[in-house]
């Protein structure tokens, strides 16, 4: 609780978040470009093992996803905490920016990041790795929004009858 009372008081005029290590920053001489490839190797890592420990369709799927993704974390943060402070979320350097009232000339690294790597995570892993058994067309279909799956086409197809068909009252 007094930590929590620290984060919000003001000594010297200043916030003391920052100062307690709750924000994430550049450290030892990393450049933005360099914490952006950090950042998205990092969340690529993490989003990854989130997708296929709780992916239904793995038939090998054994243990538990809460321990997988938990490592995960662990293994993100001993990694990158030298080197960005690791947030992996941009919520996890917004809300102590927030609280400091203080964003960092390189704040915008912790939302850029993250964000491409999930992405590219996402795309490696259903498209890739573990697609669904869709030819190409039907892939690309889905990227443009146009892709009606057959049995959404049967289902419109039979309340389409139903709504042409006369009936007696």
């Amino acid at each position: 609780m007094n930590q929590v009372n620290m984060a919000f008081s003001e000594h010297d005029g200043e916030r003391n978040a920052g100062k307690n290590g709750l924000s994430t920053q550049l450290n030892n001489n990393t450049t933005p470009g360099q914490a952006v490839v950090v950042e998205m190797i990092l969340t690529f890592q993490l989003a990854a093992c989130i997708f296929a420990s709780t992916d239904n369709r793995r038939n090998g799927n054994v243990g538990s996803p809460a321990l997988s993704i938990g490592l995960s974390v662990a293994v993100g943060h001993l990694v990158g905490i030298y080197f960005t402070g690791c947030s992996m979320n941009p919520a996890r350097s917004f809300g102590p920016a927030v609280i400091v009232r203080k964003f960092s000339s390189t704040h915008w690294v912790f939302w850029v990041g993250p964000i491409l790597g999930a992405c590219l995570a996402a795309l490696l892993y259903f498209y890739i790795l573990v697609p669904y058994c869709m030819n190409m067309s039907d892939r690309v279909a889905i990227v443009k929004g146009t892709y009606e799956s057959e049995e959404e086409w049967e289902e419109q197809r039979e309340e389409r009858k139903k709504s042409m068909e006369l009936t007696p009252p």
